[in-house]
């Protein structure tokens, strides 16, 4: 099998599940008749541009780059509390996380956030009003 052919195996398998060792793809491949050793993983993935993202487990799973900016399964997956004051919504989150997160709250809620602060496992975000602020913490609250 081609590289090319083992790059999209791993790229789908990815993609598909919620895989969290390199060990993991290496079994994968050897199913589908794929002969590749832990170290070539590690460059493919390396290649693919493939990162790990935290969860709420205190686990790590790998996941394609774009995917890690859009998913709100990622996001949904990393706050562990919310609560609403006024115009501001304080996020509680997985140690970590919070550039995923405060990716898909701007991309999410452009109309409704002036701005967001975060650190390691924490975001902060004022909303435009308080209404603006029940709606993205409703939103939230549903994720």
């Amino acid at each position: 099998m081609k590289k090319k052919d083992r790059l999209e195996k791993i790229r789908r398998f990815v993609s598909e599940f919620e895989i969290g060792t390199q060990e993991e793809i290496v079994e994968h491949l050897r199913e589908s008749g794929i002969t590749a050793t832990q170290a070539t993983v590690s460059r493919d993935i390396k290649e693919l541009g493939i990162v790990k993202i935290p969860f709420k487990d205190n686990t790590y799973i790998y996941e394609l780059p774009k995917t890690a900016t859009n998913s709100l399964k990622l996001a949904e997956n990393n706050i562990l509390a919310c609560q609403n004051l006024g115009n501001m919504i304080n996020l509680t989150l997985v140690p970590g996380s919070t550039a995923v997160v405060k990716r898909h709250l701007s991309k999410e809620f452009t109309e409704e956030i002036f701005s967001i602060i975060a650190d390691n496992d924490s975001i902060l975000v004022v909303a435009v009003s308080e209404s603006a602020a029940k709606k993205v913490t409703a939103e939230i609250d549903n994720w």
